[in-house]
């Protein structure tokens, strides 16, 4: 109850920070783009693109929420015309209704997002009759499912705690999980209170992407403004590349964390190249439909969808002019 309380109140508070923005947004189209992101690695480029200048105040407005699923509903709500999240996200959100470009994948986690278990459970069927804590988002019952198949249980041997994952350290400290859904930063301070993996994204590749979601509307409607945030997305990464030393101290410091453990941190990322993008979102065969196809058919048979979505319809099809105008 405690939890769903202070959710409410996260996205009242949340509602009564960008109401005004959205206001001033449908009469001045010149408001600068509301981007709404969450904790997470995989999106640190988009802070640090605000931090060297290349997403100006003027251009692009970034909150970072509490949590994904709070950064879900204010997509959902139209409270952000950008929004970093999931694969499983964006079909969740093309079934209720909102209409959606896939402007960028920002990231294919490779080991980042991981089941993390107390010293007791060694291998995975000792998951068997004990407490999981997963996430409030379709990526949570996603590893769980997956995890669960890796282990050859079933959900009637485990007990699902759903959870938001800022308080995965909590309950962990207070015994009241036995493993953990999560990923970093949230993983990080799990291993250091002595948990350790137990199952991964490194061992189901290129299933879970994080993605950059443009409403359809504002893709419209302004059209450029929006690929340049694209452009500058990737105009970071060369930045980082060039400058990773600068760039991890840059992004370390934001965290809260030393640069070598925002360096460990993002081992378990992979962050697609803008020709890697082309492959994953256009052309004839674009990668991500298989992805798509698999997280379909799983999430219909946990009842999180109730139809197959086709995602065709949210790629951009001259993705390169977008990016690179």
């Amino acid at each position: 109850m405690e939890s769903r309380i202070k959710a409410s109140w996260l996205k009242l508070f949340l509602m009564s920070l960008l109401l005004p923005l959205l206001s001033a947004c449908d009469s001045q189209p010149e408001q600068p783009l509301r981007i709404a992101s969450s904790p997470w690695p995989g999106y640190e480029p988009l802070y640090l693109a605000k931090e060297i200048g290349y997403l100006p105040p003027e251009k692009a407005k970034l909150f970072e929420l509490p949590s994904s699923d709070i950064t879900l509903e204010a997509f959902r709500n139209n409270s952000a015309d950008i929004a970093t999240l999931t694969l499983d996200e964006a079909l969740d959100l093309m079934e209720s209704g909102v209409k959606l470009r896939i402007l960028m994948a920002l990231d294919v986690s490779h080991g980042a997002d991981a089941v993390m278990a107390s010293p007791k459970i060694k291998k995975l069927s000792d998951l068997k009759g004990k407490r999981i804590a997963i996430l409030n988002i379709p990526l949570g019952v996603y590893m769980l499912s997956r995890t669960l198949d890796a282990a050859g249980l079933t959900r009637k041997d485990v007990t699902v705690i759903p959870s938001a994952e800022s308080k995965h350290e909590e309950m962990y400290r207070l015994g009241k999980a036995d493993a953990f859904i999560t990923f970093d930063p949230f993983k990080t301070a799990l291993a250091k209170r002595g948990a350790h993996v137990l199952f991964d994204s490194s061992m189901i590749p290129n299933e879970i992407f994080d993605l950059m979601l443009v409403r359809e509307e504002v893709f419209q409607a302004r059209r450029e403004d929006v690929c340049n945030v694209a452009h500058q997305w990737m105009r970071t990464l060369h930045y980082m590349r060039q400058s990773p030393d600068a760039a991890a101290a840059s992004i370390a410091k934001r965290l809260g964390v030393t640069p070598q453990e925002y360096l460990n941190m993002v081992q378990g990322i992979k962050t697609p190249t803008l020709q890697e993008n082309l492959s994953l979102l256009g052309g004839k065969t674009p990668g991500i439909l298989n992805a798509a196809k698999r997280l379909n058919v799983l999430m219909k048979s946990e009842g999180q969808l109730n139809r197959d979505i086709d995602i065709n319809a949210a790629l951009v099809s001259d993705l390169q002019t977008c990016v690179t105008e």
